[in-house]
């Protein structure tokens, strides 16, 4: 911050920048800008983008909460029992050496290991 307090022309430059990308969806700040100034408008443009940065820290705790609950519940599947998942693997192995069709043992075992142990 110290440089941009020694340039103060570069302070100001980026601050329009900002404004004039903010224009096309917040057209009032250069009514702030002639009115009020230029750091009058910056500081309502930072206003305005309050809302904005408040539901994106919204929808990151969204995302992550699911996350977490999906890591959460792949720990109780049966998929992360190895003892279970082998056993299911050797009897779709199995079927698959009988029958020869994949279809066949993939119908039989998988629906039951995506269902999960509760149902089991």
């Amino acid at each position: 911050m110290d440089f941009l307090n020694r340039h103060l022309w570069l302070k100001r430059a980026l601050m329009l920048l900002a404004i004039l990308l903010a224009t096309p969806f917040a057209g009032y700040l250069l009514l702030f800008v002639e009115v009020a100034g230029l750091e009058m408008a910056f500081s309502c443009l930072l206003f305005a983008l309050k809302p904005f940065f408040t539901w994106v820290r919204y929808q990151w705790e969204i995302i992550t909460s699911t996350l977490q609950a999906i890591a959460k519940n792949f720990h109780k599947h049966l998929a992360s029992s190895p003892t279970v998942y082998f056993s299911h693997a050797a009897g779709s192995a199995a079927f698959f050496a009988i029958t020869g069709v994949m279809l066949v043992s993939v119908a039989v075992w998988l629906p039951l290991f995506m269902v999960g142990v509760q149902y089991v």
